[in-house]
């Protein structure tokens, strides 16, 4: 009496969408030593169907291999593929659902077409947007600075912070290309204030930073350039002689009223930083860092939030590697603006 065995019936008795190769064969072994078609149903457990598939498999193609399944049908034809590509590449920021209900396609099948051309999806970098001319500024102010020694400068700017995050974009676009100009999301300096600061750095760390009261003008500058700029660098470094002082060239810091104060210092050497160019400024870098973990926290008055960006900037104080590896990218900075032909970068 035949006695299945062992191993034959482990591969019966669990799920199989397909039937095993070990399985096959001792349904055409079995059929080929005189057992009916129903005893070798009982026998293995499989269906008659199962059986006469595989005994009329070996009997008429004299194999126990799997048929090759057409391919499913494409849903879209190749003009239509070839369509898709075009219009991600000639219009990166597009969703994929609206576009999908456009062509009668669900999202997963357009977000296919566009990643098997090459194309992903992404988060847009937020850039300033650029002007011709402020390109050209920025081509200037590289070519002319490549060779700078950065290490007695010292940068300053003013931010505010808001207690919301802008939106993300969402596009399609190639790998490594995250900070060309056709694939970031250009921004401007709009939304909600809910507290604006003023600080400084220098290669050694942060030095000192003052909360703006109400609307930032001229005369409130020099208020800060006198009680809180000038006291500050000459306790961490003695005088102005040998330091150089940046700052943008935004009007406030152009007013008639800062030139004449600059004109009164002539210890103090300014340099003038291009038009929307946070890149050439490594401070920019220290505001995302005393925001990196706001996430969490969300304030809710001005006055928390001014207490949380002051401990941040207090905790960089305990960081000085930070200030040193930003001071040190500031010549790959200004030839990134070079190859960008005065464009944004990654910095």
């Amino acid at each position: 009496m035949w006695i299945p065995h062992r191993g034959i019936m482990t591969w019966i008795t669990s799920k199989q969408k397909h039937c095993p190769m070990e399985l096959r064969g001792a349904i055409v072994g079995q059929h080929l030593a005189g057992r009916t078609y129903d005893e070798i149903s009982q026998s293995l457990k499989v269906s008659i169907k199962t059986v006469k598939r595989w005994v009329n498999r070996q009997r008429n193609e004299k194999h126990l291999n799997r048929r090759k399944q057409p391919g499913q049908k494409r849903k879209l034809d190749a003009a239509q593929r070839a369509e898709l590509v075009k219009r991600i590449n000639d219009a990166p920021f597009q969703n994929a659902a609206i576009v999908g209900r456009e062509y009668g396609v669900n999202k997963n099948t357009i977000k296919k077409v566009w990643n098997d051309s090459g194309v992903k999806h992404r988060i847009a970098a937020k850039k300033p947007k650029l002007t011709p001319a402020q390109e050209e500024d920025r081509m200037g102010y590289a070519l002319e600075n490549l060779t700078r020694d950065w290490s007695n400068v010292i940068f300053s700017d003013e931010k505010t912070f808001v207690s919301d995050r802008h939106q993300r974009l969402h596009l399609y676009r190639p790998d490594n290309m995250r900070y060309n100009k056709r694939f970031i999301h250009e921004t401007q300096r709009s939304g909600r204030i809910s507290t604006g600061v003023w600080g400084w750095i220098s290669k050694d760390g942060a030095g000192e930073m003052a909360t703006i009261p109400g609307r930032f003008k001229s005369t409130g500058y020099i208020e800060i350039l006198d009680e809180v700029l000038m006291p500050t660098v000459d306790i961490s470094y003695g005088r102005f002689d040998e330091m150089i002082f940046m700052q943008d060239n935004c009007s406030i810091h152009t007013s008639k009223i800062c030139k004449k104060w600059f004109a009164n210092h002539p210890e103090m050497t300014l340099l003038v930083a291009p038009s929307n160019s946070p890149d050439l400024n490594p401070i920019e870098h220290v505001w995302s860092e005393i925001t990196r973990d706001w996430k969490s926290i969300h304030p809710r008055t001005i006055e928390n939030l001014q207490n949380q960006i002051q401990r941040n900037w207090e905790l960089l104080r305990l960081r000085p590697e930070y200030f040193k590896n930003l001071y040190e990218s500031m010549p790959r900075r200004l030839n990134a603006v070079i190859d960008a032909n005065g464009g944004p970068t990654k910095y």
